[in-house]
């Protein structure tokens, strides 16, 4: 399976391919006149590899920068060896999963579905510490603590009312008891919670639903406007894969719109699961 690249790294080819293309280049002119190969240019920009801050500072001249667009991609040239909290957990996640989570940390909008669990910035200690417990593959206690822990850590960005979290969610998860009915009530509870945040929305696809076909679950990524294309992850049972062409995130993004305007809304969500915590 394909992994991203690092979220600075693609941001910083984005930035070079845009230089270059406002300075009217084509990539054969560029290395022509670095006497670089065509390949390297070509993987600089899909981020395929690193360069120097003296490779940079080259390109930067070529394409006639001004000192605002120096700065910037040389801050994300710095971005990309820079230390990120979650690369405390390197030793438990994938690099698929830690770029993820680098993406997940630059969004400005997160639009998830689900209808096997509850997406991993909804789920409360206990049902994520189940949600691992209860998969085919346990992990090592030690491990399970990081992931946890990892995933609580994960969910800080809900604090930010400027990033624009949205998850529609089956009916059956307000039923599916993964690790008993006490995690299960925990659950819940911390979902009405996290809803009262003015930046979260949370809605139930109900079991009256028709045409509704989701397996596994999705989610997109989208950052400030202009600054850098969307990303779509799909998550199975076997890990996760990101697709960021334009057809791909287009078609995601169909999905997702069915499924939310498939679901109850927040008000009517919020009600279904104060029902369903009385019959707990």
């Amino acid at each position: 399976m394909a992994v991203q690249p690092s979220h600075a790294r693609r941001r910083l080819g984005v930035e070079l391919r845009r230089l270059r293309t406002e300075a009217a280049l084509t990539v054969d002119q560029v290395v022509q006149g670095l006497e670089w190969s065509r390949t390297k240019l070509i993987r600089i920009e899909s981020a395929k590899v690193s360069l120097t801050r003296h490779d940079l500072l080259r390109l930067c001249r070529l394409y006639d920068a001004d000192q605002d667009e120096v700065r910037r991609v040389e801050g994300w040239l710095d971005e990309t060896n820079s230390f990120r909290w979650w690369q405390a957990y390197n030793h438990v996640i994938t690099p698929t999963l830690e770029e993820f989570i680098a993406l997940e940390s630059q969004a400005v909008r997160i639009h998830t579905a689900n209808i096997g669990v509850f997406p991993g910035l909804l789920q409360a200690p206990g049902y994520a510490r189940a949600v691992f417990a209860s998969g085919p593959h346990v992990p090592d206690p030690d491990v399970a603590d990081a992931l946890v822990e990892l995933r609580v850590r994960r969910q800080k960005i809900l604090d930010d009312e400027d990033v624009e979290i949205v998850a529609t969610i089956s009916a059956a998860l307000l039923y599916a008891e993964t690790g008993g009915r006490e995690v299960l009530r925990e659950q819940l509870w911390h979902v009405a919670a996290v809803m009262e945040r003015p930046n979260v929305e949370v809605r139930v696809i109900p079991f009256s639903a028709q045409r509704v076909i989701l397996t596994g679950g999705i989610v997109l990524f989208d950052f400030p406007e202009g600054i850098d294309p969307s990303v779509v992850y799909t998550e199975y049972e076997a890990g996760m894969d990101a697709k960021d062409s334009v057809i791909d995130v287009r078609r995601f993004r169909r999905l997702l719109n069915h499924l939310h305007d498939s679901a109850l809304s927040p008000e009517d969500t919020g009600k279904c699961i104060a029902t369903r915590l009385e019959e707990l």
